[in-house]
């Protein structure tokens, strides 16, 4: 519905209704910022919103203890997650009242890459998401009881992989899971937080979850 003001005898000004709605937490991925949802967030009609910002090289259980804090008074709370997000926001399904997550690009399998990479590159972050590494194994035995959504990102290819992959993260890891939905898009690693697949995903999983309560 849209609502009008006369503005002058031969003028009306018209403007969307305000939404009420669940309050959505943005978690970005590796070494990004929120900036990375700028898009998304211009492009849906959402005015309650908190953008986490963590940095990786602090380690992914402080981080995870960091966002826990910030996020304590906000639940009940609808989370979108890029890559390396998607994993905190499946570790928060422990300590928060979550009622519906999109992720996108989620290495829920880990990186087979990171595995040895961390040998010739020793930064936290390789450790952290390999595929035996500690919070990706501890991500597998947390179960997901609400509505998932996680995207998948099909075009980007890079050799070093040696498998199916957006460039960053391999499709095999992004379809880890069998408690989730998957919906498959053409961009790469980055270009998907520009998809406006990804707008349409989310307004429609908000709705359809009774997470929007209306306009007033």
């Amino acid at each position: 519905m849209l609502y009008y003001s006369t503005a002058g005898k031969d003028k009306m000004d018209f403007k969307l209704p305000i939404r009420e709605h669940t309050h959505v937490v943005v978690i970005h991925g590796a070494n990004a910022s929120p900036k990375s949802f700028n898009y998304i967030l211009e492009n849906t009609n959402l005015t309650n919103v908190t953008k986490v910002r963590y940095f990786s090289s602090d380690g992914f259980y402080n981080n995870l203890e960091k966002i826990k804090i910030q996020l304590q008074d906000l639940d009940p709370c609808f989370i979108i997650a890029h890559s390396l997000g998607g994993i905190y926001a499946l570790h928060l399904l422990q300590f928060l009242k979550i009622v519906g997550v999109v992720s996108i690009a989620t290495p829920f399998g880990g990186s087979m890459t990171a595995d040895w990479v961390k040998y010739l590159i020793p930064k936290r972050l390789y450790s952290e998401i390999g595929v035996a590494s500690t919070p990706i194994t501890n991500g597998h035995k947390i179960p997901i009881t609400m509505p998932w959504t996680q995207i998948v990102t099909t075009e980007g290819a890079i050799p070093v992989h040696f498998s199916k992959n957006d460039g960053v993260v391999t499709y095999k890891s992004m379809t880890h899971r069998d408690d989730m939905q998957f919906k498959e898009i053409a961009y790469n690693h980055y270009e998907v937080m520009n998809a406006p697949e990804v707008v349409h995903t989310i307004n429609r999983k908000l709705k359809s979850n009774f997470i929007y309560f209306g306009g007033k």
